[in-house]
């Protein structure tokens, strides 16, 4: 089965002019969920999806959420300039989204966020694990 490096993909599109949206489709996504530090659940989907937009000149991208637990949702990172590793804070999440950040290798994509509660007792940390690229 033919392997593809997620990162140098990301890199490609984002580095090239000719279109402004890349989907990428991962045989597995894994969604985990922690209260106060406890796991609480893992889903796990099949078919999970990103979409990738990038603005004319700008040094950010846009990703944007397809399938997720509750709603989808988009955000905004700086593009990688490492073809190995790259993880980045993420920027202008959405509320009720906070604390989010994004990890990116050969193999998997990674964005961690919590879900913002009244209380801090009650805020919820998701984990979203992409593997295993598609091919078409």
């Amino acid at each position: 089965m033919p392997t593809c490096n997620i990162l140098g993909e990301i890199n490609v599109f984002l580095q090239c002019d000719a279109t402004t949206t890349l989907e990428i489709i991962f045989t597995s996504l894994e969604i985990d969920t922690y209260h106060n530090g406890k796991f609480l659940k893992k889903i796990t989907k099949p078919n999970g999806r990103i979409r990738i937009n990038k603005p004319q000149s700008s040094s950010l991208a846009k990703i944007n959420v397809v399938d997720n637990i509750a709603f989808p949702f988009s955000f905004w990172f700086k593009k990688p300039t490492a073809n190995l590793y790259y993880k980045s804070e993420t920027l202008q999440l959405p509320r009720p989204l906070i604390q989010g950040s994004l990890e990116i290798n050969a193999k998997k994509l990674v964005l961690q966020f919590v879900i913002d509660a009244p209380y801090k007792a009650l805020q919820v940390k998701v984990k979203h694990t992409y593997t295993q690229k598609q091919f078409r």
